[in-house]
């Protein structure tokens, strides 16, 4: 665990935020993208974890690694998040088809390029259609958290997230079978 200042120090806040960002920042925006796929809601939400968590920082007393802290905050921001947009409206979690996903395609793409794109399309599509629980589970697990981690963060035990885990990944793999398929 990293040492961070005290809690009584000044620039405590601010310390631990900018060594949070220089650490996770990129992998908290790729993290909230699982959350919202409208890349202004995208923005602005991210915007959302980051005023949360330095505002965070002032209970942060290094109860848990700064890691799962950060990921908890954007859990838990993300999952607001979730809860507020199924209350404006309620739609389905349906994802982009294959021909919206094709529109995404750049000529000048190199076709590898392109198809990782599009199979990477084709997963968020199939998470983004998953309940918000099984969502935020895959989510953080896509983001090389373990069990244990995912529990701590989610209030799951870590029994619960691995057998998630391991229904949603057969879930997931059965329906982008069915897409390859129907190609």
């Amino acid at each position: 665990m990293n040492h961070h200042p005290s809690t009584n120090e000044p620039g405590h806040q601010d310390d631990l935020y900018r060594d949070a960002v220089r650490q996770y920042g990129p992998d908290v925006a790729r993290f909230i993208a699982g959350y919202e796929r409208d890349e202004a809601r995208r923005q602005e939400l991210l915007q959302d974890v980051h005023v949360a968590l330095w505002q965070s920082f002032t209970g942060f007393r290094g109860q848990c690694g700064l890691r799962t802290w950060v990921y908890r905050i954007a859990h838990n921001v993300g999952a607001s998040h979730i809860e507020r947009s199924r209350k404006v409206a309620e739609r389905g979690y349906l994802g982009l088809d294959d021909e919206e996903v094709e529109g995404l395609v750049s000529e000048r793409a190199s076709v590898e390029a392109t198809e990782r794109r599009i199979d990477l399309q084709r997963i968020f599509a199939l998470i983004h259609r998953l309940r918000p629980a099984d969502r935020e589970v895959m989510l953080l697990y896509l983001e090389d958290m373990d069990a244990a981690g995912i529990a701590e963060i989610t209030g799951l035990s870590a029994r619960n997230v691995a057998t998630k885990v391991h229904r949603i990944k057969a879930v997931l793999a059965q329906q982008l079978h069915r897409k390859e398929t129907q190609r």
